[in-house]
């Protein structure tokens, strides 16, 4: 019984060693490098818009 949680304990060792290893490659492959850049850019794509709590461009407010 001990013999076979070691086992288990090992294999699950490798395994999360073998993910990281292939989250590190992708991580630093140039392969990737385009990609990565354009997913860096997302969170400014919505730079254009109008703030948040601004009533630019919001007809439906009224001032009466």
């Amino acid at each position: 019984m001990n013999d076979t949680l070691a086992l288990f304990g090992s294999i699950t060792t490798v395994m999360a060693f073998a993910a990281f290893i292939g989250i590190a490659w992708m991580a630093y492959a140039p392969r990737f490098a385009a990609r990565h850049d354009r997913d860096a850019m997302i969170p400014f794509l919505d730079s254009q818009l109008p703030a948040a709590g601004s009533d630019a461009g919001d007809e439906s407010v009224s001032n009466s």
